[in-house]
This record gives structure tokens, sequence and C-alpha cells, in this order.
């Protein structure tokens, strides 16, 4: 089997802020990306917290549904389609007359639609952390009980 390695762009807020989901709670809420060439705050070995529920899960968990749409998308168009082009132009191969067996077979494939462009827009109210104040949250802004931080869970004062 062959490994690939795709790439995709998720974009941030005017705030610089990425939007992701709790695995747990399913709640989204935004964390301020490290920017590169710096160093990340560790994330705790047991994960992140989530700023709502606080239950903690590990740092590649947090994609929102509409990031893993736009992954597994470019996933099909990058792996998948071309691997099922090789495959139909195989079997289309052995649809010759005259040999030894003769196998008539057709391959169709339903393509899926592509989903949206990703759009960020600049919802949510920002939240910081005494305990972490490099790693600030946006949550959403009816939310009016606890908000825990990303790294510890302690609650925001």
């Amino acid at each position: 089997m062959s490994e690939h390695q795709l790439s995709m762009s998720v974009p941030l807020d005017r705030d610089g802020f990425l939007r992701r989901e709790c695995p747990t709670c399913e709640r989204e809420f935004k964390w301020l990306p490290t920017p590169d060439g710096e160093e990340p705050t560790p994330a705790p070995t047991a994960g992140l917290f989530c700023p709502y529920c606080a239950v903690q899960a590990d740092p590649g968990a947090w994609f929102t549904k509409a990031q893993i749409e736009q992954a597994t998308a470019i996933m099909y168009d990058e792996v998948v389609a071309p691997e099922l082009a090789e495959f139909k132009k195989t079997v289309e191969g052995m649809n010759r007359s005259g040999g030894l067996i003769n196998i008539r077979a057709e391959v169709t494939v339903d393509e899926p639609d592509a989903p949206p462009e990703p759009e960020e827009c600049d919802d949510m109210r920002r939240v910081d952390f005494s305990c972490h104040s490099g790693e600030p949250v946006k949550v959403l802004d009816g939310w009016d009980r606890d908000v825990h931080c990303l790294i510890c869970g302690a609650v925001a004062a």
C-alpha cells in the first residue's frame, strides 16, 4: 500500500483564530494557532481540554465536520479518483474478444459532489486565561457557563 501526503488550507477569522469542534460535546469554538517558527505550548499527555465540557481529547481530534468533509474531498480527488480511473482502464482492457478468457465488465464511478469552499466568519467572543496567557479561545457568543483552558482545564477568571 502506498503512502500519500495531502495538504489543505483552513481559513482563519480576522483575529487569526481557527475553528475547532469538541469530539465529545460537538460544540464549536476557536483556538489561536501557534505562529510558524514558534514552539507551541505542549499539550497534556491525555490531550487538550474542551472549553465547554472540559473533556480531554487528542490534539488531532478537534476537526469540525466541514473540515473533515473538505479533507475527504481532497483525498478523493487526489488519491481515490486516480486509482478508480486506473481500475476502470484495466477492466475495460479485459473486454477484448479473442483471448483465452473473455470478460464482459463495465465500471461506472459516481463522483461525490465537491464540498463548498471553506469560509470563516468573525463570530464568537474571546476568552483569555491567566494560567496560559498565550492560549486564548473564542466561544459561542451566548455561552454563559464556565470556559476551560485548553491546556490545563482551569476555568477562566
